[in-house]
């Protein structure tokens, strides 16, 4: 052990470095959050100033999810911890890998001041998978160890708490902690039963889900539907892992009713890293075997496995795949089970400019392959049928938490780890009201995003479920804003269109624009309901 020491700050910046962390998001305080920035950026790591709390986690968790390392968010104590909650349930519920630094209040403060004071572990603790304050004997095993657990299956957040005078203290450098590894040979029985339901399976169809999205596992997947040519159907999350284009993919799998009628004739399900937090409110509804290969034993979960594999995701696939036989499905079969869910999804209007032609419109303009983030609502059910993609992470979008208010700060972040592709956002009028001010930080970046804000002047879904249930139209409308003049005002180039024609002249300048750009598109939601029911039921 060397006997030169650093800060603890300094230790935090040298350990994110190597896990590969090039950036990180927050709204700083006066306490250890300003050592942490002055301590990363010695290390070539950039900060980021969201405008709001939840928005810097988001940011810091879709990074997480594009990158493979860690994501990392900071904020001040009290006020700016308390704002950090929903984007930490999104790190949580959608499974990313996040550290989330918080200041905090040292004992000796703690004994006279409530200003501010609540307990902070308590608040974020159903939401994280654990809880540090770096003042143990040796801090850097402390931080590995919450560092480890954020990027262990389930992937989430971990809450490190720092005041400044424990970021302040120094420390020896120690050697590296070679911490033990884990066996990650998948279990040879279950290896066995799994291969005799492959075997055996006639017309089996594959589920794949958020724990797929990384570009070996997506080839190991493509191996196993080659060899079964059998339907094949993604979450939202996956969405990519089997390309839009492949012969064998058929759709979204929601756990709803537009997959019903492919699915329920499988004699064999199987589901590939799928975790049951993507489903959505509906009991499981089909009969059929199922082989659940996971990274972890997801519980609660909506189906009873026949028999399951546990543990990374190649090696299981590498494990059963020599028994893998052609199955029975013929590709016409294939084919029109994909034209049955694309026909039950499209926009039922004839209107020119409605949500499905204006995702469809902005894929045909869109330049440099942009990724596509989507925010919770109405609109989301058009954008991810048919904006068309080709690899894991290709569309980004909140489907465990399903929070509104996502697409933007996701699209900055995905647009900060890509600058050549960048990204364009797809969000509801609702949504983007939450997070607008991150426009600030598109144009301060000079993010290279396009945001297509669906103004229909309400919460389309909850308006449709006040609708469903007879009662009076009330708290889910407002006044359509002007969001071209809102983006103009935060620094970037906007437009505002409510004709097709104007649409696809404007979609032609905004691809254009070097830097951030948004198109507010007044639409119609009528037809929104019919195609929520064709989904899910």
């Amino acid at each position: 052990m060397t006997n030169r020491k650093i800060t603890v700050a300094e230790m935090i910046a040298q350990k994110l470095k190597v896990r590969g962390v090039q950036r990180m998001f927050g709204v700083p305080g006066g306490g250890s959050s300003l050592d942490l920035i002055d301590a990363t950026a010695q290390h070539g790591i950039e900060f980021h100033l969201s405008k709001r709390e939840d928005s810097a986690v988001i940011m810091a968790a879709v990074t997480a999810e594009m990158s493979g390392a860690p994501g990392v968010a900071l904020t001040t104590k009290g006020p700016g911890t308390a704002n950090a909650v929903n984007g930490v349930a999104y790190a949580s519920l959608d499974r990313s890998s996040v550290v989330v630094f918080t200041d905090g209040f040292s004992p000796a403060i703690k004994k006279y001041v409530t200003h501010q004071v609540f307990d902070q572990k308590a608040l974020l603790e159903p939401v994280t998978k654990a809880h540090g304050l770096l003042e143990s004997d040796d801090p850097t095993l402390e931080f590995e160890e919450l560092l480890d657990q954020a990027s262990s299956p389930p992937f989430g957040p971990v809450h490190v708490e720092l005041i400044s005078a424990v970021a302040r203290k120094e420390i020896l450098i120690p050697e590296d902690h070679k911490l033990p590894k884990k066996d990650k040979t998948p279990n040879q029985l279950m290896v066995d039963e799994a291969s005799v339901l492959l075997a055996t399976a006639n017309q089996p169809v594959i589920v794949v889900g958020l724990e797929a999205r990384s570009l070996d596992i997506a080839k190991q997947i493509d191996s196993l539907i080659n060899k079964l040519n059998c339907p094949s159907l993604v979450t939202y999350k996956a969405k990519g892992v089997i390309a839009d284009d492949h012969p064998n993919y058929v759709g979204i799998f929601t756990g709803g009713k537009a997959e019903q009628s492919c699915v329920s004739q499988a004699d064999l399900i199987i589901l590939i890293g799928m975790d049951p937090v993507e489903l959505i409110l509906q009991p499981w509804p089909y009969n059929a075997p199922v082989l659940d290969i996971s990274e972890v034993n997801h519980t609660p979960h909506y189906s009873t496995p026949n028999t399951s594999l546990y543990g990374p995701l190649v090696k299981s696939l590498e494990a059963i795949e020599g028994n893998a036989q052609l199955s029975k499905w013929v590709s016409e079969e294939i084919v029109m089970h994909k034209s049955d869910m694309i026909t039950r999804l499209t926009f039922p209007v004839e209107n020119d400019l409605n949500p499905q032609s204006i995702v469809e419109l902005a894929q045909s303009a869109a330049v440099h392959n942009p990724r596509a983030t989507v925010d919770a609502g109405a609109h989301m059910i058009s954008a991810t049928a048919f904006w068309k993609v080709s690899q894991p992470n290709d569309l980004l979008i909140s489907n465990g938490l399903a929070t509104m208010g996502f697409a933007v700060p996701a699209a900055v972040a995905a647009a900060l780890e890509d600058p050549v592709r960048g990204a364009i956002a797809f969000t509801g009028d609702g949504g983007f009201m939450m997070c607008a001010s991150e426009l600030a930080l598109a144009a301060q970046t000079n993010a290279n995003i396009v945001v297509i804000v669906f103004n229909d002047g309400a919460l389309s879904l909850i308006d449709i479920k006040q609708k469903s249930r007879n009662l009076s139209r009330r708290g889910t409308t407002w006044p359509r804003p002007d969001f071209a003049k809102v983006a103009e005002g935060l620094g970037c180039q906007s437009w505002r269109v409510d004709t097709v024609e104007d649409y696809k002249v404007t979609l032609e300048k905004a691809f254009k624009v070097k830097g951030p750009a948004l198109i507010d598109v007044v639409v119609d939601p009528q037809g929104y309901g019919e195609q929520l029911t064709s989904l899910r039921g």
